[in-house]
């Protein structure tokens, strides 16, 4: 009867002892989260304990090789012996060619690996991407701004990175009108290779002739063509340019183009992909959504109204948060342009007031007016500056 009893004071000590133990990896997994991946949108963060028996094992996904070692690292202070088998993303089976060019004008990228998906973001030709994984006709990749999700284009070519630092090295042009064609010949008739967008960087050789309208272009896919000079402009001087003007004056070119959910192109465009663009063209990689543009540059003190603000500076609306200030809830972005006017993509990229008196006086995102930052260029708070990303020049440390 003293055995028995023993056997099941044992039995409930060591459930005990395991539950708890279960508890405290799973307070791990979870604090790891909270504290290096507060954003699912740029790092694939999913692990799950599974008891088997005896034996702890950690499942899952994880796109940070630095985050997966530090939250190993701590749980194997807790449970030496639990048995890693989260899958560390690149894919193992791409080697070391999990880089890869856009090679399309633009290409959709959507939350999840269907064509019912949501549409979250774009990405333009030449933009270097990182290729996590595949899954059927999908690849799941990683853009410039960090921004993960899928994409259908299937003929993005796996690089390495000494192939990337190539490519990067050669020199390139950035297309500046909204819509181009790249053309077999340099003549008006000849046939289309493709089209090439705002945004859009091509190889740049030599021209044909110094009086010829046209350049000679390489496409990410090898694919040699022609565009007229007017449409592009050399990268080769590499500076950010922040004129107020200059921002103002490309908005406005886009007045009119439909609200495009997930659009970060002159096609059609959403309220921070409307932003993101127009600071792209200056040098300026955005972070993609509002809520996260919110974060970066210099806080702008409107408490007192709108004397403080600059033609240039990024306005941002949703709901206040009275349990944590510091953390509203932003669901639009726009450009002000002074006079206590704004740019930006409601409906259609269009021009709005704060002003009561003005015909163009917009109620609603009065309203709901929570703040505004300012970009300055030289404090890089939150974002990127495009001649200067490793992934641009090549100076990636890591995966």
């Amino acid at each position: 009867m003293k055995k028995l009893l023993l056997l099941s004071l044992f039995s409930i000590i060591f459930c005990v002892a395991g539950t708890a133990q279960t508890t405290a990896i799973q307070n791990i997994i979870s604090e790891v989260q909270k504290k290096l991946v507060p954003d699912k949108r740029v790092c694939i963060y999913e692990v799950n304990l599974n008891e088997n028996g005896s034996e702890s094992v950690l499942k899952g996904e994880i796109s940070d090789a630095g985050i997966h070692q530090t939250l190993i690292s701590e749980i194997r202070q807790v449970q030496p012996e639990v048995k890693d088998s989260i899958r560390v993303l690149p894919d193992s089976s791409f080697g070391e060619n999990y880089w890869g060019i856009v090679p399309l004008s633009a290409i959709f990228i959507r939350e999840k690996p269907n064509f019912g998906a949501e549409l979250t973001t774009q990405a333009l030709m030449g933009t270097p991407v990182k290729i996590l994984q595949k899954k059927g006709g999908w690849l799941q990749i990683q853009t410039p701004d960090m921004y993960i999700g899928w994409t259908s284009t299937d003929n993005i070519e796996r690089i390495n990175l000494t192939q990337l630092n190539e490519y990067n090295r050669l020199p390139k042009a950035i297309i500046i009108s909204h819509q181009t064609r790249v053309l077999k010949n340099p003549q008006k008739k000849s046939d289309q290779i493709t089209e090439a967008i705002m945004g859009d960087m091509l190889v740049m050789t030599e021209s044909k002739s110094a009086r010829s309208k046209y350049c000679s272009v390489t496409l990410p896919d090898g694919k040699t063509g022609y565009v007229k000079k007017e449409d592009m402009r050399l990268m080769q001087h590499r500076e950010v340019n922040l004129s107020a003007n200059s921002i103002i004056k490309l908005g406005k070119t886009f007045m009119g183009l439909p609200y495009f959910w997930g659009g970060t192109t002159s096609r059609g465009m959403d309220c921070s992909g409307f932003t993101k663009t127009v600071f792209f063209m200056h040098g300026i990689i955005l972070p993609r959504d509002a809520s996260q543009q919110y974060y970066c540059g210099t806080e702008v003190d409107t408490s007192a109204g709108w004397g403080n603000l600059r033609k240039g500076d990024l306005l941002f609306f949703g709901k206040r948060n009275p349990s944590d200030p510091q953390k509203p809830g932003i669901v639009h972005v726009a450009i002000y342009i002074g006079d206590m006017k704004f740019i930006h993509s409601s409906g259609e990229i269009r021009i709005n007031s704060f002003d009561p008196a003005s015909s163009d006086y917009d109620s609603y995102n009065h309203a709901r007016f929570i703040g505004a930052k300012r970009i300055d260029g030289i404090a890089l708070n939150g974002y990127w500056n495009l001649f200067a990303h490793p992934w641009y020049t090549s100076t990636i440390t890591s995966k």
